[in-house]
């Protein structure tokens, strides 16, 4: 079984639609971005998608995002300030449904 790994790549905003157009395409295939729901984050005029996988779906995602112009892995200090925003808005959610059904 492989391993779960967390990533995050990065888009110029001006390709944010040629990116949206290709999560959306062929949302039931058994590799596709529909099937791993990626979080996209918009900030400083670029957009963030963070997804989580496994290494067959990124090796499979890399040859996607070639259609993306702009599309690149994201940095290791972008990438960590993304998941770090994740996770913490994971957490939060997390805590409200314990408020919600306490």
């Amino acid at each position: 079984m492989e391993s779960v790994i967390e990533m995050v790549y990065v888009v110029d905003g001006a390709d944010k639609k040629k990116l949206s157009d290709l999560i959306a395409a062929d949302p039931y295939a058994p590799l596709s971005f529909g099937r791993v729901a990626p979080q996209l984050k918009e900030m400083e005029g670029k957009v963030y998608m963070y997804i989580r996988a496994d290494d067959k779906f990124f090796k499979w995602a890399d040859e996607r995002l070639k259609a993306v112009p702009s599309a690149k892995k994201a940095g290791k200090d972008e990438s960590d300030k993304i998941v770090k925003r994740i996770h913490d808005e994971e957490d939060s959610a997390a805590g409200g449904f314990g408020d919600i059904f306490g």
